[in-house]
């Protein structure tokens, strides 16, 4: 897959009013906001600010008007991409936002000649789960204490090649 272009969303919207861009360090606070109210067990600022450092992660957000209302962390590795972390505000939960990012990524990695796309989900997590084989992923393994809480994780992979 070449690198250019490979992290870019595309500008297509995800549902009325809404829109997908790269985010920038400036969109950090933002992005905490969405990440706090979204999960239970959020990931640490930090964690956000190393991706924003590293050439091959992507963290794009999902924005309605000015505010950031979701958002999808990625890394591309050779001909596979691997999601870190999807998250919608829950007062924008249940419009298609992490939907639509997500076939948004997947539909970038046809382009760029992607082979699959790997995530972990919590197994107490069926939302998710059921989103993501409603794209195509299947469950290829599970991750004992996966989790900083002792939860496992399933390995889900949707086979883009």
């Amino acid at each position: 897959m070449s690198a250019e272009g490979w992290g870019e969303p595309g500008g297509e919207g995800v549902g009325e009013g809404l829109s997908v861009r790269r985010a920038t360090p400036e969109d950090l606070d933002a992005i905490m906001e969405v990440e706090r109210a979204a999960h239970a067990h959020p990931w640490q600022r930090e964690s956000f600010e190393r991706e924003f450092t590293l050439e091959w992660s992507r963290i794009w957000v999902a924005t309605e008007g000015e505010r950031v209302v979701g958002f999808l962390a990625y890394w591309r590795v050779l001909d596979e991409l691997h999601i870190l972390d999807v998250a919608v505000h829950p007062d924008a939960q249940r419009r298609g936002i992490a939907r639509g990012m997500l076939e948004m990524l997947i539909a970038l990695g046809h382009a760029h000649e992607v082979v699959s796309v790997l995530l972990e989900v919590r197994v107490s997590n069926k939302a998710a789960i059921a989103l993501y084989k409603r794209l195509g992923f299947e469950r290829m393994g599970r991750r004992k204490r996966y989790y900083e809480d002792g939860e496992d994780a399933w390995v889900m992979c949707a086979e883009l090649g």
